[in-house]
């Protein structure tokens, strides 16, 4: 996978005081690399100073929290939502390569004075990315379903013993990112049973990550049935609909209801936001790629997006109609061109 980068990316952090941060709305595959990611760290160079910041976490993520301490009580999900960036000599980010998707405090702006290497599995043009020393050793992949999966990859390279929370962890999280499988590859399946062991059992595992729909996400479900509007090219179908909340569920379940692609948007005063879902289907008959498409409407219109083929989403401040067309366009590329 990475192998050419990891003595670099040891190397680097090295002696360091080190902070270990993800995206806002912590979802299971920020937490578990984050946490896995510093037990490898303190465990190979008992690094002086390693710290967790953490924004809020998703819902699905508290649940998760809540069951995996039942399991191991003595598990310390110890972390920081306001830090003095000062103490630290590197940040790590994981589970993202933008740096505006990162939020805590009121503060930001000190994690681009802060050296920082990224380690994420989303696409991104990694021209784009700050070019410095330490960003040659970014632990990037686009072809595995989570960041977990580059975290694993690192124990298995440097040989290092993954205790049985940790193997839980990375489990739930290359689980939840891959969508049980629907979203994953062979790799997918193949990391999983590698850390499927005697020690832990599926089915266990998926009793950790049942989450149930509350009232305000069923809402926002029906209303973006309610309001989808259907688009035809060719023999695809596409969707569009507007909820406040909750529009990354809606993308999904307007794919699980028969469209071929999906964008749920929601707009306020100082950003747009639209998240899209894409069908296995679509995605092989026409070499669509979302995280590509939105990657490339984002750096158009000055915005934040990217993702994976199956599922991506952009936040905005330009004109909605004007990104919205152009995302449009791109996808109808795909749909109308010979694969």
């Amino acid at each position: 996978m990475l192998y050419s980068k990891y003595e670099g990316f040891l190397s680097l952090s090295k002696g360091k005081r080190i902070l270990l941060t993800t995206h806002d709305l912590v979802d299971i595959d920020g937490l578990a690399s984050c946490y896995a990611l510093k037990y490898f760290l303190n465990e190979y160079y008992n690094t002086p100073l390693i710290s967790i910041l953490f924004s809020e976490l998703t819902r699905a993520t508290k649940n998760f929290m809540v069951r995996f301490t039942e399991k191991f009580p003595k598990f310390d999900f110890k972390f920081d939502k306001r830090v003095d960036s000062t103490k630290f000599d590197l940040c790590i980010i994981i589970d993202t390569n933008d740096i505006q998707q990162l939020r805590y405090s009121d503060k930001k702006e000190f994690l681009l004075d802060l050296p920082y290497i990224i380690v994420d599995h989303h696409y991104t043009v990694e021209e784009k990315l700050k070019i410095d020393q330490n960003n040659l050793f970014n632990l990037l992949n686009d072809n595995i379903s989570s960041s977990a999966e580059i975290i694993l990859d690192l124990y298995d390279y440097f040989k290092q013993i993954l205790p049985l929370p940790y193997k839980y962890l990375l489990s739930a999280a290359i689980l939840t990112d891959s969508g049980f499988f629907r979203h994953g590859s062979n790799t997918t399946i193949k990391n999983i049973s590698n850390l499927l062991d005697e020690e832990v059992s599926f089915q266990e595992m998926t009793m950790m990550l049942q989450n149930q729909s509350d009232i305000s996400e069923k809402i926002a479900r029906i209303k973006g049935l309610q309001r989808v509007k259907l688009i035809r090219e060719g023999n695809y179908l596409i969707g569009i609909s507007r909820v406040s909340s909750f529009k990354a569920k809606v993308a999904s379940t307007l794919i699980n209801i028969g469209f071929d692609i999906s964008l749920v948007y929601s707009k306020d005063k100082n950003k747009n936001i639209i998240n899209s879902r894409a069908s296995k289907d679509v995605i092989s008959r026409t070499g669509l790629h979302l995280g590509r498409i939105f990657e490339e409407t984002s750096q158009k219109f000055e915005g934040s997006g990217g993702g994976h083929d199956g599922a991506a989403s952009i936040t905005f401040k330009a004109d909605f109609e004007t990104v919205l067309l152009d995302i449009r366009e791109k996808i109808k590329q795909f749909l109308t061109s010979k694969f």
